[in-house]
C-alpha cells in the first residue's frame, strides 16, 4: 500500500522518501515514540519500497506479497516480549555477514529495542559498526532513553508524534464498522494510538475498563474483585500497559475536574457517570498517579504481571 494510504505521521513518511529519492539509506533506523502508534507499520511499508520489483512498494509484486504475509527470507524480525538475549543477537550476527537469499538487501527490524540485555546490546554494537552494505536495521522503541546511547548514536533517529483526535477517528470510519459515536469514543481513548484504539474496539476490553473504573470509585469494592480483574488483564499480554495508561487518564480526569470543573476535557467521558466527582481527594489522585508512574516503569522488567496489577489495584480502590 505504500505511505499514501497511512494516516498521519507525514513528517517521518517525508523523510524516508527523501532517503528514497536520494537513493542514499542509512544501515541503521531508530523509529521512537509512543507504543501503539504505527512505528513497525511503517518501517515495513519502506522496507517494501526497497524490495519491491518496481521500487514503489506497490503491494502486489512477490517481493511486496511475501512481506506482507511474514515470509520473506531477507526480512529478519526479532521482538522483544521480554527481553532481547545473546543468543538472539549472536544468531542475527551470523547470519548479517551471509548474502541475502532473494534481494539484494536485508531488512532487520528489532522490535522494543529498549528490551536488549546488556550483553545483547554490546553484540549488536560490534554488527552496527561494520554492518555488511545489504543490511539495513530497523530499532523500534517506544522507550528511547532505554536504548543504550551507544547504539542511539549509530543510528539514524525518526521521530513518531502521537495521532491527533480527527486523524484517529477518520481511520476508526473507515478502516472498522464503527458508527460515528463509538469512532468518537475509540479516537478520544486512544491517546493518540492506533493500536490502542484497536484494542478498545473489543466489548470485553471495554468491559473491563469499566469494571476498573466502578472498582476505583468503590463500587463493587473487594479484595476478590480486585484479584479477578487484575488476572484478566495479565492474561491480555500487550493490553497491560493500556489498562496502565487507562488508570492514569482517568485519575487525570479527577483532576482537571477537581481544578476546573469542566467535563467536557476529560478523556473518558463515557465514564464519566461512573465516579462521584465532588468528593475527589487530590492527595490520593497525586499518590495514585505517583503509583501508576512507577508501575509503568517497573513493567518493563521482566515481573509478574498479575501481581503487580492486583497490588497497584489494592491500593488505589476506594
Amino acid at each position: 500500500m505504500g505511505f499514501e494510504n497511512i494516516i498521519g505521521h507525514e513528517k517521518p513518511k517525508n523523510l524516508l522518501r527523501m532517503f528514497l529519492e536520494h537513493k542514499n539509506i542509512p544501515h541503521a533506523f531508530l523509529f521512537y515514540g509512543q507504543e501503539g502508534i504505527g512505528k513497525k507499520l511503517i518501517a515495513k511499508e519502506f522496507i517494501k519500497y526497497l524490495f519491491c520489483e518496481t521500487a514503489s512498494a506497490c503491494g502486489e509484486c512477490r517481493p511486496c506479497k511475501k512481506i506482507q504475509g511474514g515470509n520473506h527470507p531477507d526480512l529478519i524480525t526479532i521482538e522483544g516480549e521480554d527481553s532481547i538475549g545473546i543468543d538472539q543477537s549472536r544468531m542475527l550476527s551470523k547470519e548479517i555477514y551471509e548474502y541475502p537469499y532473494e534481494s539484494e538487501k536485508r531488512a532487520i527490524i528489532l522490535d522494543r529495542a529498549e528490551r536488549l540485555t546488556h550483553e545483547a546490546a554490546n553484540a549488536l554494537l560490534k554488527t552496527l559498526e561494520e554492518p555488511p552494505p545489504f543490511n539495513h536495521f530497523f530499532l523500534i522503541t517506544s522507550a528511547e532513553q532505554e536504548v543504550p546511547l551507544t547504539i542511539r548514536s549509530r543510528c539514524t533517529r525518526v521521530f513518531f508524534t502521537p495521532l491527533v483526535r480527527e486523524q484517529l477517528k477518520q481511520f476508526f470510519l473507515m478502516k472498522t464498522d464503527a458508527d460515528e459515536e463509538r469512532a468518537d469514543l475509540l479516537a478520544r481513548i486512544s491517546y493518540g494510538s492506533i493500536g490502542c484504539g484497536l484494542f478498545w474496539i473489543e466489548e470485553e476490553h471495554l468491559l473491563l475498563r469499566r469494571m476498573i473504573a466502578e472498582l476505583v470509585a468503590g463500587k463493587n469494592r473487594s479484595f476478590v474483585n480486585a484479584s479477578l480483574i487484575a488476572e484478566k488483564i495479565a492474561k491480555t499480554n500487550s493490553g497491560f500497559s493500556i489498562y496502565l495508561a487507562f488508570l492514569l487518564s482517568l485519575f487525570r480526569d479527577m483532576l482537571v475536574v477537581k481544578y476546573s470543573q469542566d467535563f467536557t476535557k476529560i478523556v473518558n467521558r463515557d465514564l464519566e457517570g461512573v465516579l462521584d466527582w465532588q468528593i475527589i481527594d487530590i492527595q490520593w489522585v497525586e499518590n495514585t498517579i505517583k503509583r501508576i508512574q512507577e508501575t509503568m516503569r517497573i513493567m518493563r522488567y521482566n515481573v509478574n504481571r498479575w501481581l503487580v496489577f492486583e497490588n497497584l489495584l489494592f491500593h488505589v480502590m476506594r
